[in-house]
């Protein structure tokens, strides 16, 4: 039950920072948006290790290394196709691949089995992400091969940093996410220079404050996001909170519809009455 909860939890967080993280993106470089999230992430995470702890244990700072580098490609993967669209196609098609590659680790390596109200209701949630994720629109095309293969790499890269802090040691604290957060860092900070070196400037000055204030509040969030993942995993098996955490764009349209008036399409509702009622079924030990 306190897995399902913090995983369902885990899902909404990350979409809460993907909401501010796209709003300071209009204003300031997508990339520029995510080292500076990264960084005020970081912070917060350093500030709340007194609380949960913050060992040295080898183990978990190779697995959370591991997961900031395959951090920073699942970044590169999903803006890249994400550019190339269409997002209504690629952003469900990401979120589900994110949540079938542990799935798949979990029931092939871990050993993990379900009983067939508990396999049914992760499939329901599975559809549920996809019809969650889906954007509306009028321009509906099909995506090129090329923009399948960066999607399904985004998602697939993202199911593989869950399966990598998985594996950190559970007394191990908050030490797998903090070095996650730090090597992103640096592999979004090489990226950066790599695009500059291509002639690719990224300016720091010159946006307003609130964009600002959306980029460091996204960073905050999306650590939060990390704490609650972690524990999550820590409480319960990592099939079920990987299904659960790729319901994320559910905490983005829920912020929509809040600040920026934007309604929920009938697709969409369906899919969050679908998560909401296969979650709760999870929850009742079916």
């Amino acid at each position: 039950m306190l897995a399902i909860l913090l995983g369902f939890g885990s899902s909404v967080v990350y979409g809460f920072a993907d909401f501010f993280g796209a709003l300071a993106s209009r204003k300031i470089n997508a990339m520029l948006v995510t080292l500076v999230s990264g960084f005020s992430g970081l912070v917060f995470l350093l500030f709340l290790s007194p609380f949960f702890g913050l060992p040295m244990n080898p183990s978990a700072i190779f697995w959370g290394a591991l997961a900031g580098v395959i951090s920073a490609v699942a970044i590169t993967c999903l803006y890249a196709s994400l550019a190339i669209g269409p997002i209504s196609i690629l952003s469900p098609l990401g979120a589900i691949m994110s949540a079938l590659v542990p799935m798949a680790f979990g029931v092939i390596f871990v050993g993990e089995r379900f009983s067939l109200g508990g396999l049914l209701a992760l499939l329901g949630i599975l559809v549920a992400v996809g019809l969650v994720g889906f954007v509306p629109g009028k321009d509906f095309r099909l995506p090129s091969p090329k923009g399948l293969l960066l999607g399904m790499g985004a998602g697939t890269s993202i199911g593989l940093l869950l399966i990598c802090i998985d594996q950190a040691p559970n007394d191990s604290g908050l030490t797998p996410v903090v070095f996650l957060r730090a090597f992103s860092i640096v592999g979004i900070a090489v990226m950066m220079l790599a695009s500059r070196a291509r002639g690719n400037r990224v300016e720091f000055a010159g946006h307003d404050r609130k964009s600002w204030q959306a980029t460091i509040l996204a960073g905050v969030l999306d650590s939060s996001a990390n704490v609650l993942f972690l524990n999550a995993m820590r409480a319960g098996e990592l099939t079920i909170v990987a299904v659960l955490t790729a319901l994320y764009p559910l905490g983005t349209i829920i912020l929509a519809r809040i600040f920026l008036k934007e309604k929920i399409a009938k697709l969409q509702l369906a899919g969050v009455l679908l998560a909401l009622s296969c979650s709760a079924l999870l929850a009742s030990g079916i």
